[in-house]
């Protein structure tokens, strides 16, 4: 659960609802550039047709997984960006709290 959810939703009362505006900080962070790569097609072997919205899965080094969605194929490269694609922005829900247990 994204932190700035919780605090939107403590204090409200069974059968409260409102509408919440979550900045991009306390969501999924602010979009971050570095986490873009250009990759040498030749170093993914095992995808041979790489498409623009396709998303990678890899193992971390400490045993966690990554993963990356493909913005970009040319003949020699393929871009790919490590952002959450909620990352850089606000997010507004609509809440209704219907119990609490």
């Amino acid at each position: 659960m994204i932190p700035g959810f919780e605090q939107a939703v403590l204090g409200m009362k069974v059968g409260e609802s409102k509408t919440v505006t979550i900045p991009a900080d306390e969501a999924y962070g602010p979009y971050r550039e570095d986490m873009v790569q250009v990759i040498n097609r030749e170093e993914l072997t095992n995808i041979p047709n790489p498409e623009v919205g396709q998303q990678l899965q890899g193992a971390q080094p400490g045993g966690g997984i990554s993963v990356c969605t493909i913005t970009n194929v040319t003949d020699t490269t393929v871009t790919v960006d490590f952002n959450h694609f909620l990352a850089g922005k606000d997010l507004t829900f609509e809440i209704e709290l219907m119990s609490i247990q």
